[in-house]
Parts: C-alpha cells; sequence; structure tokens
C-alpha cells in the first residue's frame, strides 16, 4: 500500500521547517521571511509556508534525501 501524506500544512509543520531551514538551507529560509513579509496577505503566507513545508519534507533526513547545507 502506498504512503500518502496530508497535504494540509499545521502550524507544527511550519514550525519544524522553519527549524529546519535554519540549520540546514539559509535560502529557503529568507525566501520565506521576503515572501512574508513583504505582503500582510494571508494567502501569500500560507503559500509561502507550504512551500517552505513541501521542502522540508522532500529533504528530511527519513527520506534519505537531505542534502548538505547551503549558504
Amino acid at each position: 500500500m502506498d504512503e500518502t501524506r496530508s497535504v494540509r500544512v499545521t502550524r507544527a509543520d511550519v514550525r519544524q521547517a522553519l527549524m529546519w531551514a535554519l540549520e540546514r538551507d539559509r535560502a529557503a529560509l529568507l525566501a520565506h521571511r521576503a515572501a512574508v513579509h513583504s505582503s500582510k496577505s494571508d494567502l501569500t503566507r500560507r503559500r509561502a509556508d507550504k512551500t517552505l513545508v513541501e521542502q522540508w519534507r522532500a529533504r528530511r533526513p527519513d527520506t534519505g534525501q537531505d542534502s548538505p547545507p547551503r549558504e
């Protein structure tokens, strides 16, 4: 049976993705920050959160696809 993931992004997911980006992917963190702080739109924040969480999920160590930190 295939594993399916929820497409819903929770606050906990966003927090974990932010902590991951802080430690391992500064470019992703800065892109998220720029998107969130450049617009007061709730939709913009949700899109930025979703993008960051997708990057984190794709590159978590338990998926075996984690890459070295970017500067």
